[in-house]
């Protein structure tokens, strides 16, 4: 079966390389973001390998991908960032998720559950300093404040929010969201309560945006390599060669007829398409790479199956031999830049039929 999938490489080294380099220059705890499946690199498995990192906080997107972390690992801090919603308190309580409270009524609902089990150990609540997407507004935070001896029985209390523009360094909103989060850390500056602002572009934008707590996420997978140049590239996609076919100048290939040849080529056909992630747009526009050698997308992509002009290599290439898409000729960032999109949305849309390949 190996010559008839593609397959997403995940290097550990790199992304072991990528949270030391997080390390020295965040100096604060890390809470290593691993919703989306860990944005698509297995977080089961990424956990796992973050734990033996010594990490032991995590931050997932949704109750479901709690859950499923939870059956393979216990003995960690799960943080669920679309907070408590309805009928989940004892889901959250027997598993001993945290939920990042989004306003004020998850807060009381939350609390007052808290109260009656008598149990005050970690709290987290999250307010938007500019967002307006989660978190609790103004009048909420003014709310919550004015319940302050609530807060004050937690062991451990933390406040969040969320930079809008972290990954524009030069960005005057990030100096406004961050004046915003220090006038809340004056007001809830209680024993108890921590401070996280920083997730992956925040982290790089200097030590005042750090706190008590960072949240990286893409910059531990190798995309954004912009943020620091320590930083490595950590995914390689991957497909096989499934046929290789010859098309006659005037020609046509693919759906619709979108590309027609000007001269007599081979083509290699390949087990990967839009529903794999890669994108329908960069049809007849991308490439991929045979070794170091850069080939062409041609015609349509189709929704399992793509076509490449191998004729600058038609006496090397055969059946089964691997094209890169991205990876070592073409990082992350520079594959979501042809294909006019985030490296977020790569990586998150490779499909579970993709074989995720771990490399040490």
């Amino acid at each position: 079966m190996q010559y008839s999938h593609s397959k997403l490489t995940i290097n550990l080294n790199n992304i072991k390389n990528n949270l030391n380099i997080i390390k020295k220059f965040s100096k604060t705890p890390i809470c290593p973001v691993i919703k989306a499946n860990a944005y698509g690199l297995g977080d089961v498995q990424i956990a796992k390998f973050l734990i033996k990192n010594k990490c032991k906080d995590f931050w997932v997107a949704n109750i479901s991908e709690a859950i499923k972390i939870k059956k393979n690992i216990s003995n960690i801090n799960i943080y669920v960032a679309n907070g408590l919603n309805k009928n989940e308190e004892q889901i959250f309580f027997k598993n001993k998720f945290i939920p990042i409270l989004n306003t004020y009524e998850q807060f009381k609902k939350w609390t007052n559950f808290l109260n009656k089990k008598k149990s005050f150990n970690k709290l987290a609540i999250q307010v938007d300093t500019g967002m307006c997407r989660s978190g609790m507004q103004d009048e909420e935070i003014l709310k919550i404040y004015n319940e302050r001896s609530i807060i004050k029985k937690f062991k451990e209390v933390i406040i969040y929010t969320h930079l809008a523009s972290a990954d524009e360094k030069n960005s005057k909103y990030n100096i406004i969201q961050k004046n915003r989060f220090l006038k809340i850390k004056s007001m809830f500056n209680f024993p108890n309560c921590k401070f996280s602002l920083a997730a992956s572009g925040g982290i790089f934008l200097g030590k005042e945006y750090h706190f008590d707590l960072v949240r990286p996420g893409i910059a531990l997978y190798g995309g954004k390599l912009f943020f620091n140049k320590g930083l490595k590239n950590v995914v390689s996609l991957t497909s096989p060669v499934i046929q290789i076919n010859h098309l006659k100048k005037g020609e046509t290939a693919g759906y619709n007829q979108s590309y027609k040849a000007k001269k007599n080529i081979v083509t290699a056909t390949i087990p990967l398409g839009y529903a794999d992630g890669v994108k329908i747009k960069i049809s007849n526009i991308g490439n991929m790479f045979y070794k170091n050698i850069k080939l062409p997308m041609i015609a349509r992509i189709s929704m399992d199956l793509m076509i490449v002009d191998v004729t600058k290599v038609k006496n090397k290439i055969k059946i089964g031999d691997y094209l890169e898409v991205f990876g070592k000729n073409l990082n992350l960032d520079g594959f979501a830049k042809v294909s006019d999109t985030s490296p977020y949305d790569i990586i998150t849309s490779v499909s579970e039929r993709c074989e995720r390949v771990y490399i040490n």
